[in-house]
């Protein structure tokens, strides 16, 4: 049993807590302003605090930043309204361990402060999926994923395709609360909508034509545990307008039933696209971007990841040799070079699979002709570009020429990557011409090519524009 710390002001609610705690054997005293409550901590040394998030005038965050110096280390509980968990995500950000919401549920409450402890005593082992990347940038995302593992807070997280975000959301179930439950993936992209509701929310025999067994819904799998929604933006607007009174309400009925479940899950999301700007088309509730998004956690494309290239490319090169039953491979410097010089625009995803192409096609050593040529082929436009510059004369206005460097007297010449480089190195050239003629808007030049602004934004990327 362990020594617990009670503020709360209202002194029905104090005794209320008090009681269920004491009920557990702990000890517990209580204290209902700021200053109590640092009174108290300096004579109790408690083991873990309960801090009501409204203390009358003072703030609840400033109570907390005081015991986080009163008392460094000692884990503090958040308790607060269902209408404050904005306020509990900005407690989380200044140092607080969890959140409990009022009404408060004994059970819960007692959860909480027993997981505290337990970890406090004998932190679990690591679990969970391998984060690779030494990056500053992709530390920050780790650090902010460790702080909001445990609270039962649903979180969005936003990036481009193929960062990681379902890795990143595995990670966050393994160091929640909820780990020993449940993990539900959903590709919320891949459902077609006249079976996305059946999917997500389950449906009685005889529902509709088809039905001919109960089906258990995704919501329903992942109870006790964590229901990953990837690519969330979208769904369907009458699909979420069901999902958002499932999140307000935590019951559903199933397709064609009458029966009311009862549901204790949290939900993490993902999406590729800047949700907000979907809110002001009209395309996503604004309602339901905010229950979901109770915290955003933006996931870096590999592009701003300085160094990771190498840590991400090895731990792939180990990961693929066991799986494929390989002998250890290894990069050639100049295809390790030519790794470090691609922008990825498909990202942690496209370099697992260039990787794993190239063990198949190489031996023992990954050379440059293992590469696929998309990747090789930025490596010579750079090349180019590089020459072009030293050139004394410039090409005529109106005309765009390259030159391509081929080693002729090499034993091997790979005649697709030679010609693959060309059109790259011209389509490079092109766009920096174009570019400075509408004086650097994305938008003109996208009208111009006819393009779409996502594909050429991945287009500048990947030529360093």
């Amino acid at each position: 049993m362990a020594k617990v710390l009670v503020v709360d002001d209202e002194p029905a609610m104090l005794r209320v807590v008090m009681q269920i705690l004491a009920g557990a054997g702990h000890e517990v005293r209580g204290a209902s302003s700021g200053d109590a409550a640092s009174a108290a901590v300096l004579a109790l040394r408690p083991d873990c605090v309960m801090l009501d998030l409204h203390l009358g005038a003072e703030s609840g965050l400033d109570v907390l930043e005081r015991l986080g110096r009163d008392a460094p280390g000692v884990p503090v509980v958040i308790m607060t309204g269902l209408g404050s968990i904005e306020a509990a995500v900005d407690a989380f950000k200044r140092g607080a361990a969890d959140f409990v919401t009022k009404p408060l549920q004994p059970a819960r409450l007692l959860a909480t402060v027993s997981g505290l402890l337990r970890d406090s005593i004998a932190p679990p082992p690591p679990s969970g999926p391998t984060m690779v990347g030494a990056s500053a940038v992709f530390g920050e995302t780790l650090a902010t994923l460790r702080r909001f593992a445990r609270p039962d807070i649903n979180v969005l997280l936003q990036g481009e395709t193929g960062t990681g975000k379902e890795l990143l959301a595995r990670a966050l179930h393994a160091g929640s609360k909820r780990s020993d439950g449940p993990f539900v993936a959903v590709d919320c992209s891949i459902l077609s909508e006249h079976l996305l509701e059946s999917e997500l929310f389950g449906h009685e025999k005889g529902a509709f034509t088809g039905a001919i067994a109960t089906r258990i819904g995704h919501f329903e799998r992942a109870d006790g545990g964590t229901l990953f929604l990837d690519e969330i933006g979208n769904l369907p607007l009458h699909i979420q307008a069901k999902l958002l009174r499932v999140l307000q309400e935590r019951t559903l009925e199933r397709v064609g039933g009458r029966q009311t479940l009862t549901l204790d899950l949290r939900v993490l999301s993902a999406t590729n696209v800047e949700l907000r700007d979907a809110v002001q088309r009209g395309a996503f509730r604004a309602d339901l971007y905010y229950r979901l998004a109770e915290m955003t956690i933006h996931v870096p494309p590999l592009h701003e990841r300085a160094g990771d290239v190498d840590a991400l490319a090895a731990h792939f090169l180990v990961k693929y040799a066991e799986r494929y039953e390989r002998p250890a491979m290894s990069l050639a410097p100049a295809a390790a070079a030519c790794l470090r010089a691609y922008g990825w625009p498909g990202n942690v995803r496209e370099l697992e699979n260039a990787i794993k192409s190239a063990m198949i096609a190489a031996d023992k050593v990954i050379g440059l002709e293992h590469l696929p040529p998309a990747v090789t082929a930025a490596l010579a436009g750079s090349a180019t570009s590089s020459m072009r510059s030293d050139a004394a004369p410039e090409t005529a206005p109106g005309r765009v020429r390259v030159d391509v460097p081929v080693d002729l007297a090499a034993e091997h010449i790979d005649l697709k990557a030679v010609s693959a480089a060309a059109v790259d190195a011209v389509e490079r050239e092109v766009l920096a011409r174009l570019l400075e003629g509408t004086r650097g808007s994305r938008a003109e030049l996208a009208r111009r090519l006819g393009v779409d602004p996502k594909t050429l934004r991945a287009k500048l990327r990947r030529h360093g524009l």
